[in-house]
């Protein structure tokens, strides 16, 4: 289903002028005082949240620190791994130059 890009406007009911003269104080207080409590039950889940946040980014900070330590080991041993190599190509050299010496002096 596609979804429209953007906010939905939602509109306020309109009073009559004789509504809004004689709407009295009272029932304002209330829906601003429910108003207020809703706000403070929105900001409290808030900082639930951003709590939940903060703790998912440090346990993510810790897996990525224990992977850096993983691939810097595996990186050592790659490199130790290629100085093996090496150093058994350079033996295989030597050994390709003595036989081909002996079979060289062999006919």
């Amino acid at each position: 289903m596609a979804e429209r890009p953007g906010a939905v406007v939602i509109p306020f009911p309109r009073r009559g002028r004789e509504g809004a003269a004689s709407a009295e104080p009272a029932p304002a207080r209330e829906r601003m005082a429910r108003a207020l409590g809703q706000l403070e039950e929105a900001l409290a889940e808030q900082r639930t949240a951003v709590a939940g946040l903060q703790a998912a980014l440090a346990d993510l900070a810790a897996s990525t620190a224990r992977l850096d330590r993983g691939l810097c080991g595996f990186s050592t041993q790659l490199d130790d791994l290629a100085r093996g190599v090496r150093g058994i190509g350079a033996k295989a050299r030597d050994l390709e130059i003595w036989a081909d010496g002996v079979l060289a002096r062999s006919r």
